[in-house]
Order: C-alpha cells, then sequence, then structure tokens
C-alpha cells in the first residue's frame, strides 16, 4: 500500500505541473492575439516564415515576445546578453539565437512592471523606454504598447 501513496502523489504532482503549463501556454496565447490585434490599427501584420513582421509606413519590424515576472529587472548588458534579477539571484541569457534574424525587432516585454535598464559602457548605465532604438531593436512594456503605437514612435 505504500507503492500507492507514492504513485498518487506523482501523479498528483504532474497533474497540477501540466495545470501550470496549460494556464502560462493560454496567457501567452492571449497576449499574442492581443498584441497582434492592436498593431493591426495601426499598420500590417504578416506571418512570414515562423516570423510574426509588423509593417508601418517608416519600416517592417519583426514582433518578438519576451516574459520577465512582475518584479524582476531587466538589464541589457549588450546585443545578445541579457540579465534578469530576482529578489535572490541575478541570471545572464545569451539572447543571440533569440535576436537572430535581419529585421528590426520590436521586443513585447511582459508582465514586467519594473524600470528598464541599458549599459551604454562598462561602467554607464541608463533607464530605457519604448522610445529608445538600439541595437536596431525597441523594448516595448506590454502596458505601453498602445501609447507607442500612438506617437508615432514605431
Amino acid at each position: 500500500m505504500p507503492e500507492l501513496k507514492y504513485i498518487l502523489l506523482v501523479v498528483a504532482v504532474i497533474m497540477i505541473f501540466s495545470v501550470f503549463v496549460f494556464i502560462n501556454m493560454k496567457q501567452r496565447q492571449k497576449i499574442k492575439s492581443m498584441t497582434i490585434e492592436t498593431l493591426k490599427q495601426y499598420g500590417k501584420v504578416v506571418f512570414k516564415d515562423k516570423h510574426i513582421l509588423f509593417e508601418t509606413k517608416q519600416d517592417v519590424y519583426e514582433i518578438l515576445f519576451y516574459k520577465i515576472a512582475l518584479n524582476h529587472e531587466l538589464t541589457i548588458n549588450s546585443k545578445f546578453i541579457w540579465e534578469i534579477h530576482t529578489n535572490t539571484r541575478s541570471q545572464l541569457i545569451n539572447q543571440s539565437n533569440f535576436l537572430s534574424s535581419s529585421y528590426k525587432k520590436i521586443v513585447i516585454i511582459y508582465p514586467i512592471a519594473t524600470k528598464i535598464k541599458r549599459f551604454i559602457n562598462e561602467n554607464e548605465m541608463v533607464f530605457i523606454d519604448f522610445r529608445d532604438t538600439f541595437y536596431d531593436m525597441r523594448l516595448v512594456k506590454i502596458n505601453e504598447l498602445k501609447l507607442a503605437l500612438s506617437e508615432g514612435d514605431l
């Protein structure tokens, strides 16, 4: 009988994990579809070779989505090295695959609430917002997307 308890425990853990994965997947799909609908109000959205492209009168951008927890901090160390700061540690992330296409990029950051920082050299850091372009990309928090589009900054 003790084996049955362990089997039930494992099944319960797998079910709970599956529910969390399913909820996360649905949230990501909802954010993508809401973002695409918003973008369609300001330009043309095209799906090409697994890329989401946003065409404006001025330019063509690839739309990328990046999830960062609400209270975590993002620092752009270089074009391909990003750093996520949590309450207890920081993690360096190599974004070379994520940013590999030749298109200019709009990276939709969600649901982060903290300010985004970027190193401009070895010892200087600046706060950035959706108006700042660097490395042929712009980082836009999901809650600032309509403002960025309505101001004509994209």
